[in-house]
């Protein structure tokens, strides 16, 4: 990291760190990031892409599948009463791509690439990882893991799957449809 560059404040980029009622947790979300920001080598997180085939900036794509997110949390609640852990939810929103601060590094002569240990890791091991370290709870640990269509297994709780079909919806409207349905030959 370059020593001129400013700490990161999470809050202004994410405001949405705000609405985690758990001071604990909101505390533990800003902690991630800026162990993730202070390796980063991006001089500033409006550089930081949405992925290497998505030249999107991360922030708005991760503001717009929080705000996703909490609708569906919201639509479905109003519906059918369900009940859906916010501070989860929020939470797995912002950290799901936090990890992109290190999966990706300006390239000598302009655009991004890889990183090693973007090239080493699957997407998002790092900031679940760094968030374990954190004290983060596992069910948020689990969304960080699972949220991506590149992951080895999908979501298990409702928090979860909503967050991939956020990323999901996000992605298609920031870029297009980059995923493949697959004909399912067993359900559990």
């Amino acid at each position: 990291m370059d020593a001129a560059r400013p700490p990161l404040d999470l809050d202004a980029h994410f405001p949405e760190v705000a609405q985690i009622s758990d001071p604990a947790l909101a505390g533990q979300v800003r902690a991630v990031w800026a162990e993730l920001w202070a390796r980063s080598e991006f001089p500033d997180l409006a550089a930081v892409p949405t992925s290497g085939e998505i030249p999107y900036p991360n922030v708005p794509h991760t503001r717009s599948v929080t705000a996703l997110a909490l609708a569906m949390a919201e639509v479905l609640a109003r519906f059918h009463g369900t009940r859906i852990d916010r501070d989860v939810l929020i939470a797995a929103c912002l950290l799901q791509d936090a990890s992109k601060l290190v999966e990706y590094r300006p390239a000598p002569g302009g655009g991004i690439e890889k990183t090693e240990l973007g090239r080493a890791m699957p997407h998002a091991f790092e900031a679940a990882r760094i968030a374990a370290q954190h004290g983060v709870p596992l069910p948020v640990l689990h969304i960080i893991a699972t949220h991506s269509p590149s992951a080895a297994k999908l979501p298990e709780t409702l928090e979860g799957r909503i967050v991939y079909l956020a990323d999901e919806l996000d992605v298609t409207a920031i870029h297009r449809d980059q995923f493949v349905k697959e004909q399912i030959l067993r359900r559990r």
